[in-house]
């Protein structure tokens, strides 16, 4: 499902074999020199596209940049059930249920849900019913168009390990981010949130701002793992906003006023981890344990104050495997990793 691109190893071809079999000694020894420069070259090679991809990320992150994951970032992928049962969603297929008690909820799918395709899936017409999606996990409130002012939410910046499996070594990654639009509003989105890497055991991270169908931008707010960081995302007119991003762990904070290319529905507002696509490909999944968006909530125009628990969850399904779980309270959305694909 997603696209990898292949090393490509660069320098001159091993010696033919046929010229390495002479008794002269110190043919043998060029010979294995040559085979010792080529491995030298070879892991060279196989290394530097991770530094690259990493490099790029800086320049060219587009979120998203085709059809199948624009659907899926629009619409939130295909339908489940909803409810204290299960039952079909609109478009697609997966198992949705209500656990626990009080005012949490707690969202499963099952893993044989299928994916999105370049076709627009609808979300389900109840508004609490669970989603899946292919590079989405959290929660998204869904109303009539007009409804929503602003969104926000705090989280810590995670700590990161390898994808399930996947090597110490490689390359992985995500997104937490908070917004309004982009899940049943298909022409808009407007967010701010911070994306994390793991490089070769190291990890960072960055504060961007979107408004959708522009790509992402970087902001020098400056962000590490353990932060906490508080984004709230407002609209000041169907076309404007305003993000604040506050890092409350080292009192900096940053305000930048965003201007939508296309008009804002403001039919939703979302609390997300995201599996971001970088170039053509969706970046290898880091796990990153837990993140929950606290203080979460939406505002309306109205002036009243709404909490996730009335929206849809969104679990994350790829390749028919389920790589995390949501869930909700009144003022709070926890994502949980559960696995992925390391490569």
């Amino acid at each position: 499902m997603r696209s990898f691109r292949e090393p490509v190893v660069v320098g001159s071809p091993p010696p033919n074999p046929e010229q390495t079999v002479q008794s002269s000694p110190s043919i043998f020894n060029m010979f294995f020199a040559s085979l010792l420069s080529y491995a030298l070259l070879a892991t060279t090679a196989l290394a530097s596209p991770l530094q690259d991809r990493a490099d790029r990320h800086l320049s060219n992150l587009f979120r998203p940049a085709d059809d199948s994951v624009l659907s899926a970032r629009k619409n939130g992928g295909s339908g489940g059930g909803g409810g204290s049962g299960s039952g079909s969603g609109s478009g697609g297929g997966g198992q949705g249920g209500q656990g626990g008690s009080g005012n949490t909820k707690t969202a499963t799918a099952t893993a044989t849900t299928a994916t999105s395709t370049s076709t627009a899936v609808s979300v389900p017409s109840d508004p609490t019913s669970l989603i899946t999606s292919t590079i989405w996990s959290g929660a998204g409130m869904e109303s009539a168009a007009g409804t929503y002012k602003s969104v926000t939410g705090t989280l810590v910046v995670p700590n990161l390990q390898p994808a399930a499996g996947g090597a110490a070594s490689g390359y992985y990654g995500g997104s937490a981010w908070v917004g309004l639009d982009g899940m049943t509003c298909g022409s808009a989105l407007m967010a701010a949130g911070i994306d994390f890497q793991y490089l070769q055991g190291a990890v960072t991270a960055s504060v961007w701002t979107e408004t959708y169908p522009n790509p992402g931008v970087n902001s020098a707010l400056a962000v590490s793992p353990g932060n906490t960081i508080k984004i709230t995302v407002t609209a000041t007119s169907s076309t404007t906003g305003t993000v604040v991003v506050d890092n409350v762990s080292s009192g900096q904070s940053t305000t930048v006023a965003l201007t939508s290319p296309s008009p804002l529905c403001l039919a939703n507002a979302e609390w997300v981890v995201e599996d971001y696509q970088e170039g053509t490909f969706l970046i290898p999944f880091a796990d990153f344990g837990t993140i929950t968006f606290t203080d979460a909530s939406a505002t309306t125009q109205s002036g009243s104050t709404v909490g996730p628990s009335t929206g849809h969850l969104i679990n994350m399904v790829q390749s028919n495997e389920q790589f995390t779980t949501a869930s909700s309270t009144g003022d709070s959305v926890t994502v949980k990793y559960l696995t992925s694909i390391p490569f």
